[in-house]
C-alpha cells in the first residue's frame, strides 16, 4: 500500500499490506463493504511437473482460480499451498512435499470466497454499482475468464463473464454463467481456436457494462431493456 498523494515512491516507501498472492491480474475495491477483492490464478504444469502424483484430470482443473477478500494482513498461501476447489481445501504445493492429499498446515492461510476451476484466467473484477440492471445484480461481482490454455488432453476452457450475487460483503448464491459464446468454436482444443477471449469488463455512466477482448480488440456493451421489477430466476 502507498500513499496516493506521494509521488517518487519506491518499495521502501509502501506498506506491506497482503502476502501469498499469485498471479492477480484483476482487483477491486468492494464499496458497499470497504474491502479490496482480487480473482488470482492459480499455478500450472502440475501433470507435467509431477506426473507421478496428478491424474490428468486433476491437472486439468486444479489447482483453483481463487476469488479471495484481502485484508490488512492476509496471507494466501503461495506458494507453499494451493487450494483444491473439489476437496474445499488447501494443500500443499509438490515442490514441498504435497501429493494432492497432504495438507500439512496450510489451513492456516486465507481460503477462497469461492474456487473456480483451474486455468480459466480471472482477469478482471467489477462490483455492480448501477441502477440499470435488475436488483440481484446490485453490488454483486462480474468477473471476466479469459480462458484456458494447458488444459491438455482435455479441450480448453472459460472464454466467458461470470456472475456472482452479494450481500454483506459475502457469496449470496452460486455463481452464475452471465456472457458466454466468446469462444466461437466448441470444443476449443487450443486457445488459438477461441475467436474471442474476455479480458476487460468496466460499468458505463448508465450501468450497461462494457466487455473488452484481446484477439480482434471487440468492445460489448451489454444493456438490460426488460422489466426490473418483474424479473426473477425464471428469467435467467
Amino acid at each position: 500500500r502507498f500513499d496516493a498523494s506521494k509521488p517518487g515512491q519506491t518499495q521502501k516507501d509502501g506498506y506491506l499490506y497482503a502476502t501469498g498472492l499469485r498471479s492477480v491480474v484483476g482487483l477491486e475495491w468492494n464499496r458497499q463493504d470497504q474491502n479490496l477483492y482480487v480473482v488470482m490464478h492459480g499455478r500450472d504444469d502440475l501433470l507435467r511437473l509431477w506426473a507421478n502424483r496428478f491424474s490428468p484430470w486433476q491437472s486439468a482443473e486444479l489447482p483453483s482460480e481463487e476469488f479471495l477478500r484481502v485484508k490488512d494482513g492476509t496471507h494466501a498461501g503461495w506458494p507453499y499451498c494451493y487450494y483444491d476447489q473439489i476437496k474445499g481445501q488447501k494443500l500443499l504445493a509438490p515442490e514441498y512435499g504435497g501429493d494432492g492429499k497432504f495438507a500439512g498446515d496450510c489451513d492456516k492461510y486465507e481460503k477462497p470466497l469461492i474456487g473456480f476451476p483451474g486455468h480459466w484466467a480471472p482477469n478482471d473484477i467489477l462490483f455492480y454499482q448501477g441502477n440499470q440492471y435488475p436488483d440481484r445484480y446490485k453490488n454483486g461481482a462480474f468477473i471476466g475468464f479469459h480462458g484456458s490454455t494447458n488444459r491438455g488432453p482435455y479441450s480448453q476452457a472459460g472464454y466467458f463473464i461470470a456472475f456472482v450475487p452479494f450481500k454483506d460483503g459475502q457469496p449470496s448464491g452460486p455463481w452464475e454463467v452471465f456472457a458466454d459464446g466468446f469462444g466461437g468454436v466448441d470444443p476449443i482444443i487450443s486457445a488459438n481456436d477461441a475467436v474471442y477471449r474476455p479480458m476487460g469488463i468496466a460499468m458505463g455512466p448508465d450501468g450497461s457494462l462494457y466487455i473488452a477482448e484481446t484477439e480482434k480488440g471487440k468492445i460489448w456493451r451489454i444493456m438490460f431493456k426488460g422489466d426490473k421489477g418483474s424479473f426473477s430466476d425464471a428469467q435467467l
